[in-house]
């Protein structure tokens, strides 16, 4: 009995001890989220483009500890989308939307190209730069053959349109295609020209008085089974853009380019995008670049 009572009384104290003593919570460390994107295709370190960047940024804006890796190889579009579709091994990849897009997959519905991929310059051919022809009217544009890459959404769009397009599924084969005078145009969206005429090994003249306008975004796109990971991107890209770090790191990148685009003062030729998703929130007017001359 005098036992019983021993232990007893030696389990009061120790537990007595353990209330007193300073209480220690031992957490494990939450690793780093490893998010794969898909590389695009063309040269340098993926890791600097725009996307990648601000990809990171809204996520440390959500406080979310993550390690960005480029997909072993470079994807184009339908390959991006098909992989993020079917979960083999990326995450995530960015691309103008459609209707068809956003069925497969989780849209970020917010445009982090302020929608200047619909805004789009030529890159004339030599035959045509030459030509005499001024290109002010949508009729003038339906006697040029252009060229798109073969899974854009752009050459449905402009075929849509009534456009002649002639589709390549390489994208280097595009800018070749031009200056040897296959095809007469190129379409780039103010945001790609300027850099892309900088890096390309053949030198194009850019028509200098017509803009092609169609309403379009850019979006992060993730599998539907990742739908937490593109609601949290998409809350902090709005805090990005609340706090103003959106607005100046997208003019941080493309200030340059769109002040030399000169979009105010070229002829706007507005085309009809049918692959527009009913949700594109084009309401909201603080998401949305927009030259003065369009109100």
């Amino acid at each position: 009995m005098n036992e019983i009572v021993t232990i007893r009384q030696s389990f009061r104290t120790l537990l007595w001890s353990c209330l007193l003593l300073p209480c220690v919570v031992l957490t494990a460390e939450v690793p780093d989220r490893t998010i794969v994107y898909a590389r695009p295709i063309q040269d340098g370190d993926s890791s600097q483009l725009y996307q990648v960047r601000l990809l990171a940024a809204a996520l440390n804006k959500m406080g979310i500890r993550h390690h960005l890796v480029a997909s072993e190889v470079p994807m184009v579009q339908g390959r991006s989308l098909r992989t993020v579709a079917e979960k083999h091994g990326i995450d995530v990849f960015w691309s103008v939307t459609t209707t068809e897009r956003e069925q497969l997959l989780a849209p970020v519905r917010f445009p982090i190209d302020k929608g200047l991929y619909g805004w789009r310059i030529l890159l004339l051919s030599p035959r045509q730069s030459q030509s005499s022809a001024t290109l002010l009217q949508f009729n003038d544009l339906k006697k040029l053959l252009l060229t798109q890459g073969h899974d854009w959404p752009d050459t449905e769009i402009l075929r849509f349109n009534k456009l002649k397009v002639l589709p390549s599924n390489q994208y280097s084969t595009m800018f070749e295609m031009v200056a040897n005078n296959r095809v007469d145009a190129f379409p780039r969206s103010v945001l790609e020209v300027w850099r892309e005429l900088a890096e390309a090994k053949v030198q194009l003249p850019v028509e200098s008085s017509l803009v092609l306008y169609y309403p379009t975004a850019l979006y992060y796109f993730f599998s539907r089974e990742q739908q937490e990971l593109a609601h949290q991107v998409e809350q902090g890209l709005e805090l990005m853009l609340q706090s103003g770090e959106f607005e100046a790191m997208f003019m941080q990148e493309f200030g340059d380019a769109i002040a030399r685009s000169k979009l105010a003062e070229r002829q706007l030729i507005q085309l009809r995008n049918p692959l527009l998703p009913a949700a594109t929130p084009l309401d909201r007017a603080e998401l949305w670049y927009k030259p003065t001359q369009v109100q």
